[in-house]
């Protein structure tokens, strides 16, 4: 009976590289090992402690079956971790990190005389570290595994943290349980997949929040898709919706990424940087009204602001192109709350604007607008015309 895993069920944004060229490179330094005869200048020994060994020994193996073991168990976990972390050079730095763990611990296991000194060599410490490192930062992430049994054989879904307690946790009792490991470097297995999963413990935390919504809404569609793809029922309709449904997620997630930066800057007080980065994302005179209605509903729940009145005056300028004139008075009665002085962006719609505030009996509207206009307008607004209607206002 033969059981492996050979891929994560989750689509991948796009090609895993690094992942690739690493096995790339194992098999090439193992094509040295058979042209060139170089495998005992790659093997590591225990007693040496030689950092440089430990990594080169990584990346050689002992023969086609070994090459072959590892590339399959790397190539079902790894790929989906180095998109999940989006930085080739910390993903290169774990699986050195990882390397350089599995060699020590390797000889400290000689040191304190818990095994044989045998030289090693093979990349399946990194692949167990690749396994403990699933099962930190994609713990529910469906792994493919492959049954085969005389002539049956089958494919099923195995969650990453279930595959990493299974096969760590099984070394793990090889190497407490026997004296004898087969020639396999047990201590190597172990202390990579402990290294994996105590490197993701410690240092991905961030990165594993940042990719919590994202991953879950993934590992949910590709169950879709599995449950679809069995019963091959799913129509061409639906399986535009499901698309859509998708993208409606990912936008939206970006959307509160977004707004979250923003919220950070507005409570800094930051706000010409928060006015500035929403500038860039809602163009002017794409933008429609009602997107940027929407944008200062959703800003207003944060407290009075700076940014709130900037896109109140944006409201207001576009309502009054589109004559829409009761509205942009709504609008410009909801800032002069956060702030009384509130001055509108086209100065030359003050008096106007203070004129149909009192045809719609409010007042206090047009008592703001028009209030100490030489200070506040100078010579940009008609400074008799608000006198006039201030004392117009006051009488009344």
């Amino acid at each position: 009976m033969i059981i492996f895993p050979y891929s994560t069920a989750l689509t991948l944004a796009k090609p895993p590289i690094v992942t690739y060229v690493i096995a790339l490179i194992c098999v090439m330094v193992f094509y040295l090992q058979l042209t060139y005869q170089v495998t005992e200048g790659l093997m590591y020994y225990p007693d040496s402690w030689n950092p440089v060994k430990m990594v080169a020994s990584s990346l050689a193996h002992a023969d086609w079956m070994h090459l072959t073991g590892n590339m399959i168990f790397y190539l079902a976990f790894a790929p989906a971790l180095e998109i999940l972390l989006a930085d080739k050079i910390r993903y290169l730095w774990i699986m050195l990190f990882i390397s350089l763990v599995v060699g020590v611990s390797y000889s400290v296991s000689i040191l304190i005389g818990s095994s044989e000194p045998l030289p090693s060599l093979g990349f399946s410490g990194v692949v167990m570290g690749m396994i403990g490192l699933s099962a930190y930062l994609m713990p529910l992430a469906r792994i493919r595994v492959f049954w085969w049994y005389i002539v049956f054989w089958k494919t099923f879904y195995v969650p990453a943290w279930i595959l990493a307690i299974a096969y760590i946790g099984l070394d793990t009792w090889v190497m407490l349980s026997s004296d004898d490991y087969g020639g396999i470097n047990v201590v190597a297995h172990v202390a990579g997949g402990f290294a994996g999963y105590l490197y993701g413990y410690l240092w991905l935390k961030d990165r594993k929040e940042e990719t919590r919504e994202e991953l879950a809404d993934e590992i949910e569609a590709m169950k879709i898709q599995q449950q679809f793809g069995n019963s091959r029922s799913m129509s061409f309709r639906e399986k535009k919706e499901l698309a859509r449904e998708q993208e409606i997620k990912i936008e939206t997630r970006e959307h509160e990424k977004f707004m979250g930066r923003v919220y950070k800057m507005v409570i800094t007080h930051r706000d010409s940087d928060a006015v500035y980065l929403l500038m860039e994302k809602y163009d002017y005179l794409q933008a429609q009204t009602a997107e940027f209605e929407a944008l200062f509903d959703h800003i207003e729940k944060w407290g009075p602001s700076r940014t709130l009145l900037c896109i109140g005056r944006v409201i207001i300028d576009k309502l009054d192109k589109e004559n829409r004139y009761g509205r942009a008075i709504s609008y410009i009665e909801k800032c002069q709350k956060i702030s009384p002085p509130f001055i509108l962006a086209d100065l030359s719609r003050t008096i106007y604007y203070a004129q149909r505030a009192m045809e719609m009996e409010k007042p206090g509207v047009a008592r703001h607008l028009v209030a100490n206009p030489r200070k506040r307008y100078g010579a940009m607004v008609d400074n008799a015309r608000c006198d006039q209607m201030t004392a117009t206002i006051n009488l009344a």
